[in-house]
């Protein structure tokens, strides 16, 4: 039993974003599924070749457009006149030496319209694998504008080539996106593109374009403004002050050591920053599989896990937020409990909460609204949705507002569960206020709300025919279901709160615990149960969605994905509770070792920020390259491995230069228990 507990403790390497299921590519099939694009469709035949130069000035266009692009067409036209001996452009009168020199000099001058046509996307090798990306040479381009022989910009279209309807009993429908590389005029808007895509291009297609300025002004301004903040911090690290200035809330060393400290406040419950570990990590993994789908030209490696069951634990992912969470639950209800006696109290708990963390989120949604997509540059590096999405909810996310909103109101990929995590916070500090005088009422309404919730995620789910979870299946469900999905059930404060519940409860039974069943382990036959039951609901969690993905089952199923979705997240919470429960009562006594190590309490402190700073890093690891990656299994590891770090230390960062300085000016008296808490334990060694 206690290396099967351990085998799921360590299975959860699953996907985890939130917006990773509206960018998944479709699952790769034969080309003769698709009405391939024929280019030019009635206004270019290749057989009848116009004078390009005369088209490009009929192009619905502004003057300026139409003038860049008669410069390319009408060089098009003089460079294949060229080949035929200049016959349309020479000047007759001249000697035929003098004609051939002129011939040279044409052909010289317009030369470069052969590299812009070489600059042009071009169908790559392996589509039936997923290669949907036809980038071009983004260098090219970029060239062809420092030379100044095109003043270019380069754009993706992406085109959505519809199904042939070839096999009427296929249920896959969705159509083939491709991403074609083009070094356009920069004098055009994309509205202007567009149009002259459609003319060319007779199917549904999105134009986007690299932007020209990198830095805004307001991303200028925030980085003076760090400069000034860094500054007084450089003051109070060479210059060291008295213990009651406030320059010595700036000190990076001070900062780094209470940062990177492996103090802890209570002698128990240690195994939760060993599994906040764990659960972070499943989770950057998952986020690495799930955000290189549209950078990957193997697309077809990401669905081997559909009909697989031992990857369908990678597949799905979206319980392991509902783990985080309910441990949040869990241990916030542990320290607290029986010390808020005050609404002042409570207030208070909620207000110091919220200087340990809002400081560094605040800098990390302004980054990525404003200085995110000016970090580098490609062929893959154009985030048009990430600025339009920042654009309008980046106050929503400070706020902690978005999730009342739908799923793309959000400027961070995570920044829903961090709203739902700072509302439900507010909600259990009251709860926990109000159990140390109806302890009985206050437990009573938990489970009350527990299966409330429960039974209306069912109803919900049911009525609406939702899927069980966002994962990767057989049959694609609409992308209309999958945002239903999570704007009815993932992002509804009320349907997911059971996990905040369980987490309540658990942590009152664990803080109320009596010293002679803490040391009965497993001795206890309730114990036994518990562990029982922890395994079933750890299985039903991991497997239970996999005759959805694997065998189709979506339609003629309905009662079953009801029931997955409304139960498996308050059987994952309730699985790991009770592992938790189950160490702090002298059960697996060697998972408790090891799960206790003392550099996971450093590392529990940043867990939420370095979720958050994951996404960017991710993000820049595909999207800053110029072309495509080759996924395997071994080189996601590595490239998770390496997110994983980055985001803790990045995320430590951001708590010494951010957090802690904003943290320490307006709780100074926190400064000071640190130090004496660190020389009294000095004093004990």
């Amino acid at each position: 039993m206690r290396s099967f507990l351990l085998l799921l403790t360590l299975c959860q390497l699953a996907f985890s974003c939130t917006l990773c299921h509206f960018r998944t590519p479709p699952r790769p099939r034969p080309l003769d599924q698709y009405k391939l694009p024929k280019i030019g469709a009635k206004q270019f035949d290749l057989e009848k070749m116009p004078k390009l130069c005369n088209s490009a000035k009929q192009l619905p266009v502004e003057p300026e457009c139409q003038a860049q692009f008669e410069k390319i067409f009408c060089s098009a036209d003089k460079l294949t006149d060229t080949f035929r001996g200049c016959q349309a452009n020479v000047n007759k009168s001249l000697s035929e030496q003098e004609q051939c020199s002129q011939c040279a000099y044409q052909k010289a001058n317009n030369g470069w319209v052969l590299r812009w046509f070489d600059s042009l996307g071009k169908p790559a090798a392996g589509i039936t694998e997923g290669n949907y990306y036809w980038l071009g040479d983004y260098e090219l381009c970029a060239a062809l504008a420092t030379e100044g022989s095109f003043n270019g910009q380069y754009c993706r279209i992406e085109m959505e080539v519809p199904d042939a309807g070839v096999e009427s009993g296929c249920p896959q429908t969705d159509p083939l996106s491709i991403i074609l590389g083009v070094c356009f005029p920069s004098a055009c808007s994309v509205s202007d593109l567009a149009k002259v895509s459609s003319l060319y291009l007779p199917y549904n297609l999105k134009v986007e374009c690299e932007s020209e300025s990198r830095w805004s002004l307001v991303t200028i301004f925030l980085f003076v403004l760090f400069g000034i903040w860094i500054i007084p911090q450089a003051v109070a690290t060479v210059q060291p002050s008295l213990n009651d200035s406030i320059l010595n809330c700036f000190s990076i060393p001070e900062n780094a050591k209470r940062t990177l400290s492996t103090r802890r406040e209570t002698p128990y419950l240690h195994v939760v920053h060993g599994l906040e570990f764990l659960l972070f990590f499943s989770i950057v993994c998952g986020m690495v599989y799930n955000f290189m789908l549209p950078y990957i030209e193997n697309v077809a490696f990401s669905f081997e896990g559909v009909t697989s069951l031992s990857m369908h634990i990678v597949n799905n992912y979206s319980f392991q937020i509902d783990g985080l969470l309910a441990l949040s639950a869990f241990y916030t209800t542990y320290m607290l409990f029986g010390n808020i006696p005050t609404i002042r109290a409570a207030l208070d708990a909620v207000c110091q909460r919220i200087a340990r963390f809002w400081p560094a989120y605040i800098v990390c949604v302004l980054f990525m609204y404003v200085i995110f997509p000016g970090v580098s540059s490609g062929p893959m590096w154009i985030h048009t949705d990430t600025v339009s999405r920042c654009e309008s909810g980046w106050w929503k996310n400070i706020i902690f507002i978005n999730n009342w909103f739908n799923v793309t109101d959000t400027c961070v990929d995570i920044g829903y569960v961090i709203s739902m995590e700072a509302q439900y916070f507010l909600l259990l500090v009251i709860l926990i206020f109000l159990s140390s005088k109806f302890s009985l009422l206050t437990q009573i309404f938990a489970y009350l709300m527990l299966f409330s919730s429960i039974i209306f995620s069912f109803l919900r789910a049911y009525k609406l025919s939702l899927p069980p979870a966002p994962i990767l299946s057989l049959e694609p469900e609409p992308l209309e279901k999958t945002y239903a999905l999570f704007d009815q059930l993932m992002l509804s404060l009320f349907s997911r709160c059971s996990n905040y519940c369980l987490g309540f409860v658990f942590g009152i039974g664990c803080a109320t615990a009596s010293e002679d069943l803490r040391k009965m382990g497993l001795k206890y036959f309730n114990h036994k149960l518990l562990a029982v039951a922890c395994i079933l609901c750890a299985v039903l969690t991991l497997f239970g969605a996999f005759p959805y993905s694997a065998w189709a089952w979506s339609d003629n199923n309905t009662l079953w994905n009801a029931l997955y979705a409304a139960f498996h997240r308050p059987f994952w919470a309730f699985s790991l509770l009770s592992f938790v429960y189950l160490c702090h009562h002298g059960a697996f006594k060697w998972l408790n070792a090891l799960l206790e190590w003392r550099v996971f309490t450093p590392l529990s402190k940043v867990t939420w920020i370095a979720l958050v700073v994951a996404e960017p890093i991710i993000l820049y690891f595909f999207s800053s390259l110029n072309k495509p990656a080759y996924a395997t299994h071994w080189s996601t590891m590595y490239t998770a491995i390496s997110a994983a770090l980055l985001a803790y230390f990045i995320a430590m960062f951001l708590d010494v230069f951010v957090t802690r300085p904003v943290r320490f000016l307006i709780y100074p008296e926190q400064r000071h228990r640190y130090a004496q808490a660190h020389t009294q334990e000095q004093q004990a060694n």
